[in-house]
């Protein structure tokens, strides 16, 4: 059983999965033009496995990579970063193994993503509405429904971050569901996901 905090081999070898999962759930909604990100799958599935700082990583690389094509996806990446250190914190506590904490754990994720992100979007901006998926409803809620822009672009924002989140999430518990015990029990914090984790410390040890 690998101990909780220790960023092992197989860790770091996830560290590049995970980085490739956010970029193909990145790609997925922009190609199908969803009003949805799916851009931090990895970065959760990897925290909650492998601890803080290999999802911490996976975060803040993703967006780097990213920036490549779109310089100002750096500036949120203290967001993907965040998502890494509440996954790691939640998976601890053992939400992950629950549908619904899972399902509760999008409100955080959210208010990450939609609540900073939309004051992140704001300030780099200058102050104005973005460039992203959320102008689809934040431009007619402050032209149309005559929302102060600000306020429209924070309602957007956090609009659409609560259903990624929440679509996020269950790709996750998926995942989580689906990992062998046996991988599971060469991970830091595998051991959450095992039903008989004590006994499998023992034989382990």
């Amino acid at each position: 059983m690998a101990k909780q905090g220790k960023v092992n081999k197989l860790a770091l070898f996830l560290i590049p999965i995970g980085i490739a999962v956010n970029f193909i759930g990145g790609q997925i909604a922009i190609l199908l033009k969803l009003p949805l990100y799916l851009d931090s799958i990895g970065t959760i599935v990897v925290a909650a496995l492998c601890g803080y700082w290999p999802g911490i990583v996976v975060g803040l690389v993703s967006n780097i990579l990213n920036a490549i094509s779109s310089p100002t996806t750096l500036f949120y990446a203290p967001l993907n970063m965040a998502f890494a250190i509440v996954a790691a914190f939640l998976s601890q506590k053992g939400w992950f193994k629950s549908i619904w904490k899972t399902l509760v754990s999008s409100i955080f994720f959210a208010l990450i993503g939609g609540g900073v992100g939309a004051c992140i979007t704001w300030i780099v901006y200058g102050f104005d509405f973005g460039s992203g998926t959320s102008t689809i409803f934040s431009i007619p809620l402050h032209e149309v429904v005559g929302l102060p822009k600000f306020l429209a672009q924070f309602i957007a924002e956090s609009g659409i971050d609560v259903l990624d989140k929440v679509i996020t999430v269950l790709c996750c518990f998926s995942i989580f569901k689906a990992i062998p015990t046996r991988f599971l029990s060469k991970l830091p914090l595998g051991h959450v996901y095992i039903k008989d984790a004590d006994k499998v410390l023992e034989e382990a040890e």
